[in-house]
């Protein structure tokens, strides 16, 4: 029997766990680091803020579009090549980003950053659950959970002192240093793969995967601006449809499909990864509208509601760990249930808040966010990764980190249409500006809980399937 990595070398799923949470973190934390510096790259680029926006979109749509695509290839030739490719190109494209000229150049070298940002995420869980054994992977992939949730969460934080102190550059500065060390540690640190040789590549599953993927993400994050009933919407909507609807007939008839589709017949694995949609669709109403919520209503300055926001991610640091040990040693389901339903009585007390609220009444809501969301997200994790054979460890980590960003960029859509239609209609009328805001928060917010309500039963489903497979134990 061949020995394992833990019997050969006790040390080695720590060094594993450090260079992965390494790349996540800067893959995760770019996604959101340039958020608090759009405003200065519209001064600087001397453009407006439908172009500028696209330094956002561009990186999360060539991620998301590529997530699949990339955990595929890492099965079919080495999660360790990949991930630390992936870490290579991240450097060069923040390198290329610092010196871009025009904002042209910046949008293009941000896709670049996205195919570095795509080969880290789609192979970092993977990884994990490769080098740790079954007992410690819900804690392991807990701590992950950890790192990309405080990626996430601090990037808007770190970006508005980055700014502040050293000019919007920095934010891409500071990426150098950490990648060059990140992709020589992985070179020398992360042991190889072994490769199953006679693997074919899905060339036309990733073409019309890609097409839909890229088509649903464009109509999500330009339907406000256009309008959900234009043309063009409605017709990257279809186009989705249709190459949506091609790969899943490719994926059914391919001796090698990239997608093994007779994974989602396992309702344990499918209603994880729908439960883990629909809680960052709620998660992200936080993100996009509580920061204007406290500069506009409540008066707050950047700091104040940079130290508010920075609760949630704190929070999670302390519990996801837990959440994942409680797993490893119960095998039960009710805890991450419960933390989602706790994530949903939170958001819908979020929404209740008004302009008598204080600082505390907001910290300790986030704060039950958090909670929530770190009881849910290491159980779900270490089920779905738990829930695949050795040789699609790469293309389920893929599909775990498209389902976050397509949940990331759906809530944030979802709860931006809402609060606009709330506060447009509210002002038309006869409501005050306040009013308005606050009506349209309320409902963004109650939208949101109602999404997370429908990820508590999604999660409670996997808890009736007594029929589930047993979690995978390459060990």
């Amino acid at each position: 029997m061949q020995n394992t990595p833990e019997q050969t070398d006790p040390g080695y799923k720590w060094r594993a766990m450090f260079v992965v949470s390494v790349g996540v973190f800067m893959a995760t934390i770019d996604g959101s680091i340039v958020n608090l510096a759009l405003r200065t790259l519209t001064i600087y680029f001397n453009t407006d803020i439908a172009t500028i926006t696209w330094v956002i979109i561009s990186y999360l749509l060539t991620i998301t579009a590529l997530l699949l695509t990339l955990g595929r290839l890492s099965d079919m030739y080495g999660k360790k090549p990949v991930f630390t490719a992936g870490l290579a190109i991240f450097t060069i494209g923040s390198a290329l980003c610092s010196f871009s000229a025009s904002v042209t150049q910046l949008i293009v070298f941000r896709m670049i950053q996205g195919v570095g940002a795509a080969m880290i995420m789609a192979n970092g869980p993977a990884i994990i659950t490769g080098a740790f054994p079954h007992t410690e992977r819900g804690r392991a992939l807990g701590l992950i959970g950890t790192v990309v949730s405080i990626g996430s969460m601090v990037g808007p934080v770190l970006g508005g002192f980055l700014i502040d102190w050293a000019g919007w550059q920095s934010i891409f500065y500071i990426n150098i240093p950490v990648g060059i060390f990140g992709a020589a540690y992985a070179l020398k640190g992360l042991r190889k793969d072994d490769i199953h040789k006679g693997q074919k590549f899905d060339i036309w599953g990733a073409a019309f995967m890609f097409i839909s993927i890229t088509s649903l993400m464009l109509g999500i994050t330009e339907g406000q601006e256009l309008g959900w009933g234009s043309f063009v919407i409605i017709g990257l909507f279809i186009l989705f449809a249709v190459f949506f609807l091609l790969f899943l007939r490719v994926e059914a008839s391919a001796s090698q499909p990239m997608v093994d589709l007779s994974l989602f017949r396992n309702r344990t694995y499918l209603s994880s990864n729908l439960s883990s949609f629909l809680s960052f669709v709620a998660m992200f109403s936080v993100i996009f509208l509580t920061p204007f919520y406290m500069f506009e209503i409540l008066g707050f300055n950047t700091k104040e509601v940079a130290l508010a926001l920075i609760s949630v991610p704190i929070v999670m640091a302390l519990v996801s760990p837990i959440s994942g040990w409680i797993y490893d040693r119960t095998n039960s389901h009710i805890p991450g249930s419960l933390g989602i339903a706790l994530t949903s009585v939170a958001l819908y007390l979020m929404g209740n808040l008004g302009k008598g609220s204080g600082f505390w009444d907001i910290v300790l809501l986030l704060s039950m966010v958090g909670v929530g969301m770190a009881m849910f997200q290491s159980p779900n994790n270490t089920i779905i990764m738990s829930s695949v054979p050795k040789s699609r460890l790469g293309i389920a980590s893929g599909l775990l980190a498209m389902v976050r960003n397509l949940g990331m960029v759906t809530g944030t859509a979802i709860s931006g249409a809402v609060f606009n239609s709330i506060l447009n209609s509210s002002q038309a009328a006869g409501a005050t500006y306040e009013s308005a805001f606050l009506a349209g928060f309320h409902y963004a917010f109650l939208v949101s809980a109602i999404f997370c309500t429908a990820g508590v039963l999604t999660s409670l489903v996997r808890a009736q399937d007594k029929s589930r497979t047993p979690a995978y134990n390459m060990h």
